[in-house]
């Protein structure tokens, strides 16, 4: 598997983790869904998702892109007690992150603000569902690259919002980005593991 700093972290309930989680911060899924193991396989990687996070007025919400709904927002409580409206949790590990520039005294709070607009301007575009099968194709069997366009991955719609941020994150050398890229960055920082 690919980075392993998430391996061992502490586990903190949603009550306790709500009043800890920043705008900007990362939600990271192990999920055991069969796209999701497909997803893990595919990039090396213990993660299948990851999306951005914003605390507004006492709530956390999740800001990502999804192979049905395209991107979207949701309350994180709903990855905890509903997902998907199966009145059940995510099945999986979920993890929370920090960019260590998000964190640090001297940011740009006005950057978060032009990340959130971004994100909002976004709402609703496709899931790249064409990058899977690129990756597939690169992975399987050495072709292909990425390139861009108006539907995104989840890895694709976090980066793009961290552009605002002016960070760059790595990707791969075809210019795929995946879940793994971003938990492998140096600058990302595991802060705990939610739960219920």
């Amino acid at each position: 598997m690919g980075t392993t700093k998430f391996n061992g972290i502490s586990k903190m309930s949603y009550e306790q983790a709500k009043s800890k989680i920043k705008t900007g911060d990362l939600l990271f899924c192990s999920g055991r869904y069969l796209v999701s193991e497909m997803i893990k396989r595919l990039s090396n990687s213990e993660f299948s998702h990851v999306a951005m996070l914003v605390y507004w007025n006492e709530h956390v919400l999740v800001l990502e892109s999804v192979e049905d709904d395209g991107i979207r927002v949701v309350p994180l409580s709903h990855y905890l007690y509903n997902y998907e409206n199966s009145m059940e949790k995510y099945n999986g590990e979920m993890y929370i992150a920090r960019h260590e520039v998000v964190d640090s005294p001297g940011f740009d709070k006005e950057k978060i603000k032009s990340m959130c607009g971004k994100a909002i301007d976004l709402l609703n575009r496709n899931y790249d569902k064409d990058e899977i099968a690129k990756i597939v194709a690169r992975i399987s069997l050495g072709i292909g690259r990425h390139s861009d366009d108006f539907e995104y991955m989840c890895s694709e719609f976090v980066d793009e919002c961290f552009k605002q941020l002016e960070i760059e994150l790595s990707r791969d050398p075809m210019g795929f980005i995946f879940p793994e890229h971003i938990a492998a960055d140096p600058n990302v920082k595991p802060l705990f593991e939610v739960t219920p």
